[in-house]
């Protein structure tokens, strides 16, 4: 219990601790676990596990009756951290709301040269990161180049034609459709084809 408090509290941070201690009316309690988490962020050098070992010493030496405070300031850490982590994902599925409008209300211009820049792109995306893996290769195999295309670069030339086409994953590239069941029955009648 008291290591599962020590690194919801590192992770909440000595305000956050504070703040829910004056949901209590203020706490000893909870101040001195604000106390071990400052103590603990000011060390440099110290890996995420050894500050919670850290924190988790220091609650070790609070006296007994404190374990109820320490359990409710740990509900209440839960109740923050999941809070935000609602708040985090509503903000990026709201972003990524706006540039879905933002692309349709492009597609649906009436001016001919905004509907026609984003397929454009995507092409100039898709010859750019072709001519340039087909020279690396090229290159390569002449000699002028000590190693062929580098991936990350490829795939920077590639992004603009891959997220066009709707490509968020490598698994866009697999011969059955990203729904689970489609996956298990792709990859079985893959297998029993190789044995046949």
């Amino acid at each position: 219990m008291l290591s599962a408090i020590a690194a919801l509290a590192l992770e909440a941070g000595p305000a956050v601790i504070r703040g829910i201690s004056s949901l209590f009316g203020g706490s000893e309690t909870a101040e001195q676990v604000a106390q071990a988490v400052e103590a603990v962020d000011g060390s440099l050098g110290l890996s995420k596990s050894q500050k919670e070992l850290a924190v988790t010493r220091s609650l070790q030496n609070l006296p007994p009756e404190s374990r109820v405070e320490l359990e409710k300031i740990k509900l209440e850490l839960e109740k923050e951290l999941t809070r935000r982590q609602q708040l985090a994902l509503e903000d990026k599925q709201a972003a990524h709301h706006e540039t879905q409008e933002t692309v349709r209300a492009g597609d649906a211009a009436k001016d001919q040269y905004v509907r026609r820049t984003r397929p454009m792109q995507a092409r100039q995306s898709w010859w750019a990161g072709t001519l340039y893996v087909f020279g690396m290769t090229a290159a390569h195999v002449s000699g002028l180049a000590a190693s062929g295309p580098d991936i990350t670069m490829a795939l920077t030339l590639y992004a603009l034609a891959f997220s066009y086409h709707g490509l968020r994953t490598l698994d866009g590239f697999a011969p059955y459709s990203k729904a689970s069941g489609d996956k298990v029955a792709g990859a079985v009648k893959t297998t029993l084809r190789g044995r046949s």
